[in-house]
């Protein structure tokens, strides 16, 4: 006896904060009330936008259609056109056209100076190894020097 009413006492507050079955009612009967009150209007609703998608669907797509490749057509040829005169606008770049004087006189003044120029560079190369050799000898007769001075064997 005792213990059931321990049991009773321990089921008290889940029976007291349980709201699922007042929920679950209220959801059920506002879904209810919705789709009662809703449906008829909502439903009319579809069927006329199904229609009226339908109509279109039926009426315009034939009509875009026959305009939609009217207008391929003629941006196709347009294309076509300018493809062309792309192409003979390629082939007018392509062909080497003689170069003018100025132009030769130019290329011609400019590989004499070129030329002047790596001249110039040989022979400073070949006076800067000259001077390192004179240097190197005059170095090599100074150590020689040195070594009968201070009377040095090798």
């Amino acid at each position: 006896m005792i213990s059931q009413v321990g049991r009773e006492l321990y089921k008290v507050p889940h029976r007291i904060l349980d709201h699922r079955v007042f929920v679950n009612g209220e959801i059920e009967s506002f879904l209810d009330n919705f789709e009662v009150k809703r449906n008829d209007s909502e439903v009319e609703t579809l069927f006329q936008v199904t229609e009226i998608v339908g109509s279109l669907k039926y009426d315009l797509s034939e009509r875009y259609i026959t305009l939609g490749n009217q207008n391929l057509n003629e941006l196709s040829a347009e294309v076509n056109k300018l493809l062309g005169a792309v192409d003979e606008l390629l082939i007018k770049a392509k062909v080497e056209r003689p170069p003018s004087e100025q132009l030769v006189q130019a290329r011609h003044s400019r590989e004499i100076r070129k030329a002047e120029f790596l001249n110039n560079l040989q022979h400073g190369y070949k006076r800067i190894d000259n001077s390192f050799e004179e240097k190197e000898e005059e170095i090599a007769e100074l150590y020689a020097d040195l070594q009968l001075k201070l009377n040095i064997n090798k």
